[in-house]
């Protein structure tokens, strides 16, 4: 995000006249800068405050993020985020190799890296978007043209057996199921710039989005194999039953420049959403970064928690990069498993 030069102050509120306040801007993008210098030195502790030293802006540390989300209410993005710092470092250097999980070494995603426990169905089931997606995919998009020629394909393989047991075959492990038998998919639209464009259209002063959007953005339901029989001629095969479930990569992929896709204003109180921010990011046009104060008086400017500074995906990539750590990682919700009221048959003649 480019910091080099002296960057406007927006306030998010009434504004008081700067005219006279030159000097108190300046500390402004200096405090700016030394956010941007954090992410190439570790956090230094707390120094005395030499005597008769002027005020600064205090700097914004992107690790006291996951905080500022319980604040928001949004617990499970937290517990995900911290996650991600702690991992070590992993990421895929494609969207490809993100979808096979490979990583910078060009290997398989180690089994540390696999979230299994954190996002459970119930829980995204809550929200409405994702039960109208959930239900789609169950009641239609598994009886799709699409779906039945995927199922033909992947259980033409498995013809000659005439007999299939996708859990078997796939150690019970659900990252094996999906990747064997996974046969229809849902999205979830609702990444983190969509769903706060939506909500600044209706409140203007909110935009905040919710634990589902911040935990993972744009996702998808998935279902997969888990009962099938052939026929005595393994002539067709015939879907009875299928589990369902969200995967997601957990990762801050895409452009590195100042369309890298934007995640709000933060401080450690929380977030604040920047409408031009989000028009500009979703029509991949690049934006000047500049910090926003919140409150109505010029003290503001030295209150920790009032000074919001914008967070984009590239911010945690360059963390990544200059401290070697940050584990980009796949996450699996818990299955629902379904037995077909209408099971689905495939013919392979």
């Amino acid at each position: 995000m480019p910091v080099e030069q002296s960057a406007p102050v927006v306030r998010a509120g009434k504004r008081d006249s700067l005219d006279k306040m030159v000097d108190d801007i300046e500390r402004i993008a200096n405090a700016f800068s030394r956010f941007r210098k954090w992410l190439d030195t570790p956090v230094q502790p707390d120094q005395p405050k030499a005597e008769g030293s002027k005020k600064e802006v205090p700097p914004f540390d992107i690790q006291q993020i996951p905080d500022a989300m319980r604040k928001e209410h949004m617990p499970i993005s937290a517990r995900l985020m911290e996650r991600w710092f702690s991992g070590e470092l992993n990421y895929s250097a494609t969207l490809e190799d993100q979808r096979k999980e490979i990583n910078q070494k060009g290997e398989l995603y180690s089994e540390s890296m696999i979230d299994r426990t954190t996002i459970k169905m119930d829980w995204v089931l809550r929200h409405a978007r994702a039960k109208r997606q959930y239900d789609r995919l169950v009641n239609f998009d598994i009886y799709g043209s699409r779906a039945y020629e995927t199922l033909k394909d992947i259980l033409g393989r498995y013809r000659s057996r005439g007999d299939l047991s996708p859990w078997t075959v796939s150690d019970y492990d659900i990252r094996k199921l999906h990747r064997e038998f996974q046969f229809q998919r849902a999205a979830v639209e609702s990444s983190f710039e969509q769903k706060a464009l939506q909500a600044a259209r209706r409140l203007p002063n909110a935009g905040v989005p919710d634990d589902l959007t911040g935990a993972l953005g744009a996702f998808n339901f998935y279902a997969a194999v888990a009962g099938v029989t052939f026929d005595v001629g393994n002539r067709k095969a015939t879907v009875t039953h299928i589990v369902v479930y969200v995967r997601d990569g957990y990762s801050f992929e895409g452009v590195t420049d100042s369309r890298s896709q934007y995640l709000g204003h933060w401080s450690k109180n929380g977030v604040v959403i920047v409408p031009s921010y989000v028009a500009a990011n979703l029509a991949d046009q690049p934006w000047f970064d500049f910090p926003v104060v919140v409150g109505s008086t010029i003290a503001n400017l030295y209150e920790p928690g009032k000074v919001y500074y914008p967070v984009r995906n590239r911010s945690f990539r360059e963390w990544q990069t200059r401290h070697r750590q940050g584990g980009d990682f796949i996450i699996f919700s818990d299955y629902r498993p379904i037995m077909l009221n209408k099971p689905i048959t495939v013919y392979f003649e």
